[in-house]
């Protein structure tokens, strides 16, 4: 007789589109195929919340995203009412209410990383999130790194211990979004975008982090004159269009708001731009890249390990080193078609979802030990 699995509980932050709810639809849908289940505990804030139903055993709005105890106590019903047999929580919110839930059900925890962000608080704040951090992850089984450089920072700051940590960079299916890519007429008419314009784009929620307002001062400086596309929503939104309309920018501006499945319109851009401060490892990048956009990001460890030998593709994050490089790019299509082929060719060889999902599958087995058939 065949022993069924017990369900994993996926605990977001957040089910708008960004790189973590992303990943977990992605990890989701494939490790379905190989024999898990999964119950989606999240905030219905974003339009993936619908996407989960038809790969999960059920999906719960749980307001994940604020410090609540009704939270941990609802999660801990859930857990008992689908015999869950892991946690698995992504982002901050998910991570503190996520993995004491588990502690209590007596069930063990996997926590993924997607990015260190800590540097925006203050040293209390600062000294709060890290001693948390360090306090969660000593009932933490497994801490997932997405990327390497992240894995060796948080060593660095002792937020988990050596044999703890697995990197698993994500990974993307470059087949699926070749299919799915809408040609750049269509993708130009669903984003509002001028067809004969040369175009940025970028697609990121909208924190001070991902320092969009960066991009758009650049955009002011680019020779020849281009339109920029920034796709998404968030805290930062009023600021940068505030910002737009301060820089004049005007039609050169677009803002086609939280779009879902963005990356089937990626095609409607000429070049993609990344000026994060910091990032985890940089999904959008990533899909960009498998579709053979050249990328233009800012200097910095993730970006490193995403676009690899590319070096030409890093660049400080100021305005004028931006628009040197966006600009060089727009003025030569040669030059965008062979670094966008490099990129591709990277990101099918090395960015591979199906190696994301044999690695979380050997995650899930070595949590779960003997119960897993």
């Amino acid at each position: 007789m065949t022993v069924e699995r017990p369900p994993i509980l996926q605990v977001l932050v957040s089910t708008q589109p960004g790189g973590g709810p992303q990943h977990v639809l992605a990890l989701a849908a494939g490790l379905r195929a190989k024999g898990w289940r999964f119950v989606v505990a999240a905030p219905r804030d974003g339009v993936l919340f619908e996407r989960f139903t038809p790969v999960a055993v059920s999906v719960v709005e749980t307001r994940t995203d604020r410090l609540n105890p009704l939270t941990v106590v609802n999660l801990v019903r859930l857990i008992r009412r689908h015999g869950v047999g892991l946690v698995h929580s992504h982002g901050k919110g998910a991570g503190l209410h996520g993995r004491l839930a588990a502690r209590i059900a007596g069930v063990p925890a996997v926590h993924t990383l997607h990015g260190l962000h800590y540097e925006q608080y203050g040293a209390l704040g600062r000294a709060a999130y890290l001693g948390l951090e360090r306090r969660l992850a000593a009932i933490t089984r497994v801490i997932v790194n997405v990327s390497r450089a992240q894995q060796d920072e948080g060593l660095a700051l002792g937020l988990f211990r050596p044999g703890q940590s697995r990197v698993v960079v994500n990974g993307v299916d470059s087949a699926r979004l070749a299919a799915r890519q809408l040609d750049r007429w269509d993708a130009r008419a669903k984003l509002g975008l001028d067809q004969r314009a040369l175009v940025i784009g970028s697609v990121a929620r909208f924190d001070p982090v991902k320092q969009l307002d960066v991009l758009l001062r650049a955009t002011t400086l680019v020779r020849p004159p281009a339109t920029v596309a920034l796709v998404g929503r968030g805290p930062e939104e009023a600021r940068l269009r505030a910002l737009a309309a301060e820089l004049g920018l005007g039609p050169r501006a677009v803002f086609p708001g939280e779009v879902e499945d963005a990356a089937r319109c990626l095609g409607a851009f000429d070049v993609y731009a990344a000026p994060s401060r910091k990032e985890g490892l940089p999904l959008g990048v990533l899909e960009a890249m498998a579709l053979g956009l050249p990328v233009v990001a800012s200097d910095i460890a993730a970006h490193r390990e995403v676009l690899g030998p590319v070096a030409d593709a890093l660049v400080a994050a100021t305005p004028e080193a931006l628009a040197a490089r966006l600009g060089a790019l727009l003025a030569d299509a040669d030059q965008r078609t062979l670094l966008g082929a490099q990129n591709r060719t990277r990101a099918r060889s090395e960015f591979d979802v199906r190696s994301m999902l044999d690695a979380l599958d050997g995650v899930y087995r070595e949590v779960l030990g003997a119960v897993v058939p």
